[in-house]
């Protein structure tokens, strides 16, 4: 009797590069298995590849059989390409999950079954289908009840966040609010939920020290911790884009809390928008005589007015080294906290609505509710009610 044999199948160019970029990521026999090839093939894909051989089908060799035939043909690659691509995307999206359990991949394909097919899924979570069923349709256990209580409290969480934090900031307010709970956990919740925090991009600076006005030595020498409340400020201005143009906003931050205690909002980059920041900085505050205010060596912080304005406040000079931005940092990473957090996200059609809503983020929400890591995964409004009443 003749030994059966596996059907011969052809695979595009665009098939194997793509099965070609799965194996490179996630290793030769873990791709077959998730395209549902052997491993042999991709094996001699990979190893053709590396010796610069072409992977293709010779066009002075035509596929042989009738139009009818070969309209059937390309109709069959459609649909293979067709769903490699979407087993791709599956496994792109699914990302850690390969990693978790069964029950985490069991939970993970629940909350994406009406997006892709369960059976599909099944195969490229390796798990069965008879398993995930049982799974779904038996009572939930103490620990999945749990879990879904846990769910609710870090999609909550994470949604009052505005998608910011991630898994060390929800552990820390979780447990604020009297949940005690590991980051094994919280982490697990957030693949079984796929809520991930935004993510930093590079931020540009723009401060134009390129002036002949004075400038202050640099008092502050990067002592970021260990201050009381309004004994050392820092300051920095940055632009919001809008639909009608540029909207500058300069703020002052506290060391001593993390707490944004001026700011100012105005159409040009001018002198008097610092001004205005250190102005409400002091009027809300009203530090004692001897404390820093530290700046970068930009144009308007080395103004007249400026410069003048510390005089009056009693408060002693500080600026950055030229061009060293981490003189700096902690200003610095509040406005990259502003901008991937939230700016980044949105599109303001007019300055007015720009003006609003950098105010209720830095008001309502910076100040009043965003866990700083600088002092102990507390908001700055709360860190200073720690300390009043300590």
């Amino acid at each position: 009797m003749a030994k059966e044999t596996a059907p011969n199948r052809r695979y595009t160019d665009e098939y194997k590069q793509e099965a070609l970029r799965l194996a490179e990521s996630v290793g030769i026999n873990q791709a077959a298995q998730r395209l549902g090839m052997p491993a042999s093939s991709l094996g001699n894909w990979m190893r053709r590849k590396r010796s610069g051989k072409l992977l293709v089908v010779s066009a002075a060799t035509p596929m042989k059989g009738s139009p009818a035939e070969l309209e059937a043909e390309n109709n069959r690659l459609r649909r293979e390409l067709a769903n490699t691509k979407l087993d791709l995307e599956i496994v792109k999206k699914a990302g850690g999950v390969f990693r978790e359990g069964v029950a985490v991949r069991y939970a993970w394909i629940e909350g994406h079954r009406d997006a892709y097919p369960v059976t599909r899924l099944c195969r490229q979570l390796n798990v069965s289908r008879t398993g995930y069923l049982q799974w779904r349709t038996r009572p939930p256990s103490d620990r999945a009840l749990a879990n879904a209580v846990l769910d609710a409290r870090v999609a909550v969480i994470h949604a009052e966040a505005r998608q910011s934090y991630g898994r060390p900031r929800i552990v820390r307010a979780l447990h604020t609010q009297g949940t005690a709970v590991g980051h094994e956990r919280v982490r697990q919740s957030l693949l079984r939920q796929a809520l991930r925090p935004v993510y930093r991009k590079p931020y540009r600076v723009t401060t134009d020290s390129a002036h002949t006005k004075p400038v202050a030595a640099n008092v502050l020498e990067r002592r970021f911790d260990g201050w009381g409340i309004n004994q050392a400020w820092v300051a920095d201005l940055t632009y919001i884009p809008t639909n009608e143009g540029w909207l500058y906003l300069a703020c002052v931050l506290d060391l001593g809390s993390r707490r944004i205690v001026g700011w100012s909002l105005s159409d040009r980059m001018k002198a008097k928008s610092v001004c205005d920041a250190l102005t409400m900085a002091y009027w809300r505050r009203k530090p004692l005589a001897g404390l820093i205010m530290h700046s970068d060596r930009g144009v308007q912080y080395a103004s007249e007015e400026h410069r003048n304005l510390i005089d009056r406040y009693r408060m002693v000079q500080s600026m950055s080294r030229k061009g060293n931005c981490w003189d700096n940092s902690p200003m610095e990473s509040f406005f990259k906290t502003l901008k991937v957090e939230w700016v980044n996200r949105l599109r303001y059609a007019t300055r007015a609505q720009a003006r609003l809503d950098l105010i209720d983020w830095i008001e309502g929400f910076y100040n009043a509710n965003r866990l700083h890591s600088a002092i102990n995964y507390l908001s700055p409004t709360s860190f200073e009610k720690e300390l009043k009443a300590a």
